[in-house]
């Protein structure tokens, strides 16, 4: 393999050919990572819950730096990726919903934080469990030794455990890696600003020297984000001369007993820890016909968005107001303009005939926060089919589809443009499921589709890919 484009292609779904695998559950991998032997650290269990309205949550607040930070990271932590509802099955098993998303419910995103001068907390490295509600530390010392005085440094960091996508996926695993981490690096910016921390992620970073600060088995976890919640940028460097509580950390990584992931995942893995050699491309102008889409207005607090959130699949057929629909559009783009990824994914919205917004594919700009229509006509039957045939899609008011340009991309920042696009897609995708349970909608994500014809039905060009679509709407 000698792109990423070249993956992209070699993981396609395609109509009338076996897509199927067959599911070792002997090797079904376990969706917490759990630190053994090690001593935990119990996150406050009263935690600091802000009743911001999303349409206000990238507002960023003053910051105490004084304040109880013990219990801050613990609220930010379990919005991030914490549990909110257990349900029990009736094959005895327990299921844990989370307040992200995750393809399969396999939850392969792992989240950990690097503290120093941080009030309440001793400096190092450490890993955050949801099923406990704890940090374990990893490494315990001055990790940014470098930064002079007493000024507080939090970074936060997402990695990906292969095996529990590939467990199911096989090699097109590493897409819904990729997304999904998106969805949980949305879910750390929106809970980190709401307790005043200003937080920017950045995914460009030496993968190699963070995998091994992070205590990682390279083969079977991977770094893939960096948010810098507070005192630090992209360069500020930490220092793995901290050493590690223990020389076993890197086996907690193996998710099942024969945890190896597939080596097309490791080769495009490899391939996108490349550091890129050039720059993004500059994004056009927007369109002059484009209709701009009111303010959003969603009252519903970010914490109970976040706590409600689920993939709901029984859309209904229903006239509905279409300023609730608008209001997730405009959610979708409230704040895109100051991000430096902007235009790397494309966001297309296929609408229904009772959306109340006219039928037919529009083109969604964050720039202008409008729309713009570019084919009209009911496409939700066809889009439909492009998922696999899941007809219970064709009721959703309206699809919303993420994609980009991978071969321009790749050819102007390397392969790891590949990585940039499906983690800013993923975090669109959490934007919109965010939006839509504010408003009472439901929603749903999906990864799986047959990907030429998708490229065929929105009208993509040559190199350019789906990578993702969200479908929103009434529900039961």
């Amino acid at each position: 393999m000698n792109s990423a484009l070249e993956y992209q292609q070699n993981t396609a779904f395609e109509r009338n050919r076996t897509m199927g695998r067959r599911i070792n559950w002997n090797d079904q991998p376990i969706p917490f990572k759990l630190y053994r032997g090690v001593p935990k650290y119990n996150l406050p269990q009263e935690l600091s819950l802000p009743d911001t309205p999303l349409d206000r949550c990238l507002e960023l607040p003053g910051f105490n730096p004084e304040a109880d930070m013990p219990r801050l990271l613990a609220s930010v932590c379990y919005l991030t990726a914490g549990l909110t509802r257990v349900r029990r099955q009736a094959d005895g098993l327990t299921f844990h919903f989370r307040t992200m998303p995750s393809a399969g419910a396999l939850y392969p995103t792992e989240l950990y934080v690097a503290l120093q001068n941080v009030n309440g907390m001793n400096d190092g490295l450490y890993h955050y469990s949801p099923l406990e509600h704890t940090l374990t530390p990893l490494r315990q010392g001055l990790v940014f030794s470098a930064l002079a005085g007493s000024k507080p440094v939090i970074r936060f960091y997402l990695t990906s455990v292969f095996h529990r996508s590939a467990w199911k996926y096989g090699p097109r695993a590493y897409r819904y890696c990729l997304l999904d981490a998106g969805h949980m690096a949305e879910n750390l910016l929106l809970a980190a600003r709401v307790h005043g921390l200003p937080a920017t992620a950045d995914y460009d970073f030496d993968d190699d020297f963070l995998n091994e600060f992070l205590c990682l088995d390279p083969g079977l976890e991977a770094c893939v984000t960096q948010v810098h919640g507070y005192g630090c940028g992209p360069s500020t460097a930490v220092y793995d001369t901290v050493p590690p509580v223990s020389d076993t950390l890197p086996e907690f990584c193996r998710s099942a007993k024969n945890a190896e992931a597939p080596q097309e995942v490791l080769d495009v893995h490899r391939l996108c820890a490349a550091r890129p050699p050039g720059k993004l491309p500059v994004v056009p102008p927007p369109s002059p016909a484009a209709n701009r889409l009111p303010e959003p207005e969603l009252p519903a607090s970010i914490t109970a968005a976040m706590e409600k959130r689920k993939s709901s699949r029984n859309f209904v057929v229903r006239d509905i107001n279409p300023r609730l629909l608008t209001d997730v559009l405009g959610w979708v783009c409230l704040g895109q303009p100051e991000n430096p990824l902007v235009g790397t994914v494309q966001t297309g919205v296929l609408a229904n005939t009772h959306s109340g917004l006219t039928p037919g594919l529009h083109h969604l700009d964050p720039r202008t926060r409008s729309l713009s229509l570019t084919q009209p006509g009911n496409f939700m039957a066809r889009s439909a089919q492009v998922c696999l045939d899941q007809e219970w899609l064709e009721n959703a008011a309206l699809h919303l589809t993420f994609s980009a340009d991978l071969a321009r991309l790749e050819s102007l920042t390397g392969p790891r443009a590949f990585r940039y696009a499906h983690l800013e897609a993923g975090r669109l995708g959490q934007r919109a499921y965010l939006a839509a349970t504010a408003n009472n909608l439901g929603a749903c994500g999906i990864g799986a589709f047959f990907d030429h014809e998708a490229a065929e039905l929105l009208g993509l060009e040559q190199g350019n890919h789906l990578l993702y679509l969200m479908a929103v709407g009434p529900v039961k």
